[in-house]
C-alpha cells in the first residue's frame, strides 16, 4: 500500500502551466525538480519564499504538502503523520472553493485527498481513508469530465487505471464495493501516449517517463520499463529519484551488478534526505551478493526508522546473514523479533513474517544460494547448491526448496527441458504440503509453456498455481498467476 501510495505522490507533481490561482512559475518548478532530486528541505525553503511574495499560489500550497508527503513516506512517527493531517486540514480549508473554475483545482484537491487518505490507511483508520480515497478518484473523472483534453488528469486516468488493477490483496474489496473499474492495458497505453506526446517539454517528460516506470513496478513487470529507464535524457535521470528506482528495476530483473552500479552513481552526501533509502537498498543488493557490508547498511536502516514498514523485511535480512555466519541463537532471536515488531501492510514484510515463521530452520547453502540466483550470481549458485548436494538433508522442505532453485537456474541457463523435469518434481512431491514452492513451481511451469507458445499447458499450470496459492504465501505467486492466467486467456479468445 506504501509502495503505490509513494508512486502516486511521486507522480502526481505534474508540470501545469500558469492559470489564476494555480501559477506554475519558476520558483515552483525549481521546487518540484529539487523534490524530484529528494532536496526537500531545499524545495520547502523555495515554496516558502513563493508563498511570502505570492500567497494566493495555491500550486504553491499543494505543492508545500506534497514534500511533506514524501518525508513521511520516506521514514516517519505516529506524530508526525498526525501533523501532516493537521497541515492537510488547514491548507484544503485554505484553498476549498477558490478558484473552483480552474482545471488544477479538482486535480490538486483529488491529490491531496488521496496522500492523507493512503496515509489514514496505513495508520489504521481504514474508513476515513477510503472515503477519502473515492472521493479523490471520482474528482479526477469528473474533472475529465468538463476539461477531456487536460493531460495531467489523463496521466491520473491511465496511473489509476494500472494501480487499480494492481491493489494489495487487503484493500482489493474497495473496487467492487464502490463499483470502480480497471483497464491495465488501456492505463498503460495511455501513459505511453502522453509520455509521446510531451518527451520534448522540459519537466513535464520526467514526470510522464515516471508514470510508466512506475506502472511497470506495480504491475512486477519491471523488463517492461528497464530499455526505457535505460534511454532517458541525462537531464532526468540524474536525479535521486531516477537513479533509486532505475536501480530498482535492474534489481527486480535479477540484474543486481547493474542495479549496484547504479545506485553507487548517487552522490548521497549531497541527498541527506535520501539516506535511510539508499541503506535500505544497498544493504538488500549487498545481501544478494553474500557481501559483509549489507549488514552495516541495514542496521544502519534500522537504527534511523521511525515507521513501522519494512522493519521485517529488514530484520530477517540480518536473521540470515547471522545464519550464514552460523550463529543459530541469534537467527531465531531475530526471527521472533520480525513475528512480534513492525507491520504486515506490505508484501516485503509479509515475505519476511512467511520466512521467519517456517517450521524448520533453512539450510545454510539453499540460503546462500536462493540470494545469489536472485542477483543472478550464476557460477556462485552452482557453487552452493553442489554443496548442499554432497550433504543433502532428507527432509522434504529442504529436497522442495533444492528442485525448485534447481529447476529457476535451468531455467535461466535456457534448459527448458530439464527445468520442466525439476518443477514437475516439485509439484509432485510438494502439492499437499504448506510450502509455497509448489505454487511457484506451477506458475514457472506456466511461463515456460506460455513463452514456447502452448498456451493450454500454460492454462493448465497458471491454474494450479492459483490453486496452491495460499495468502501467506510471497505475494508475487498469486498475483502473477492470476494476470498470466488472464493474459494466456484473452490471447486464446
Amino acid at each position: 500500500m506504501r509502495k503505490i501510495l509513494f508512486f502516486f505522490i511521486i507522480l502526481f507533481t505534474i508540470s501545469l502551466n500558469s492559470f489564476a490561482g494555480y501559477e506554475n512559475n519558476e520558483n515552483c518548478r525549481n521546487a518540484r525538480m529539487l523534490l524530484m532530486d529528494l532536496k526537500i528541505d531545499e524545495a520547502k525553503q523555495l515554496l516558502k519564499y513563493e508563498l511570502s511574495v505570492n500567497p494566493q499560489n495555491y500550486y504553491a500550497y499543494y505543492l508545500d504538502q506534497t514534500c511533506d508527503a514524501y518525508l513521511i513516506l520516506i521514514n516517519s512517527s505516529d506524530k508526525e503523520y498526525e501533523t501532516f493531517i493537521d497541515n492537510y486540514e488547514k491548507k484544503r480549508e485554505l484553498m476549498d472553493d477558490k478558484y473552483v473554475n480552474s482545471p488544477y483545482y479538482l486535480a490538486c484537491k483529488s491529490e491531496m485527498e488521496m496522500q492523507a487518505g493512503m496515509f489514514n490507511i496505513i495508520h489504521g483508520e481504514e474508513f476515513s481513508g477510503v472515503n477519502k480515497m473515492y472521493k479523490a478518484y471520482k474528482e479526477v473523472y469528473k474533472n475529465l469530465e468538463k476539461y477531456p483534453d487536460f493531460k495531467p488528469s489523463l496521466m491520473l486516468d491511465g496511473f489509476f487505471n494500472v494501480a487499480m488493477a494492481n491493489l494489495p490483496p487487503f484493500v482489493k474489496w474497495v473496487t467492487s464495493f464502490f463499483g470502480v473499474s480497471s483497464d491495465f492495458d488501456y492505463g498503460i497505453k495511455l501513459l505511453n501516449s502522453l509520455y509521446q506526446s510531451q518527451r520534448n517539454i522540459k519537466g513535464t517528460n520526467a514526470e510522464t517517463a515516471l508514470f510508466i516506470i512506475f506502472a511497470a513496478k506495480i504491475n512486477k513487470t519491471p523488463e517492461k520499463a528497464y530499455a526505457f529507464t535505460h534511454s532517458l535524457d541525462s537531464n532526468i535521470s540524474k536525479l535521486f529519484i531516477f537513479q533509486y528506482f532505475k536501480a530498482n528495476i535492474e534489481y527486480r530483473m535479477g540484474k543486481n551488478e547493474e542495479a549496484l552500479t547504479t545506485l553507487k552513481q548517487i552522490d548521497i552526501d549531497n541527498h541527506p534526505d535520501g539516506e535511510i533509502i539508499y541503506n535500505y537498498f544497498m544493504g538488500k543488493i549487498l545481501l544478494r551478493k553474500l557481501d559483509e557490508n549489507a549488514e552495516r547498511y541495514l542496521n544502519k536502516y534500522l537504527t534511523q526508522l521511525k515507521k513501522q514498514e519494512y522493519f521485517k523485511e529488514v530484520t530477517y535480512g540480518l536473521a540470515q546473514i547471522n545464519l550464514m555466519r552460523g550463529d543459530i541463537d541469534e537467527y531465531y532471536e531475530l526471527c521472533e523479533i520480525v513475528k512480534s515488531k513492525g507491520a504486515d501492510i506490505n508484501e516485503r514484510d509479509r515475505e519476511a513474517l512467511y520466512d521467519a515463521s517456517l517450521d524448520y530452520m533453512p539450510d545454510v547453502n539453499l540460503v546462500k544460494a536462493k540470494l545469489l540466483l536472485d542477483g543472478s550470481y550464476l557460477v556462485r549458485f552452482k557453487e552452493e547448491l553442489i554443496a548442499y548436494e554432497q550433504q543433502p538433508k532428507l527432509q522434504l522442505p529442504y529436497q522442495l526448496e533444492h528442485d525448485l532453485l534447481k529447476g529457476r537456474y535451468e531455467m535461466a541457463t535456457g534448459d527448458n527441458a530439464a527445468a520442466i523435469i525439476s518443477f514437475q518434481k516439485v509439484i509432485d512431491s510438494g502439492k499437499k504440503e504448506k510450502y509455497y514452492f509448489a505454487s511457484e513451481a506451477a506458475l514457472r511451469l506456466g511461463n515456460i509453456y506460455e513463452n514456447s507458445n502452448y498456451p493450454e499447458k500454460a492454462k493448465k499450470y497458471y491454474k494450479l498455481s492459483i490453486d496452491l496459492y495460499k495468502s501467506n504465501f510471497y505475494e508475487y505467486i498469486g498475483d502473477k498467476a492470476e494476470k498470466a492466467l488472464k493474459r494466456v486467456k484473452a490471447k486464446a479468445s
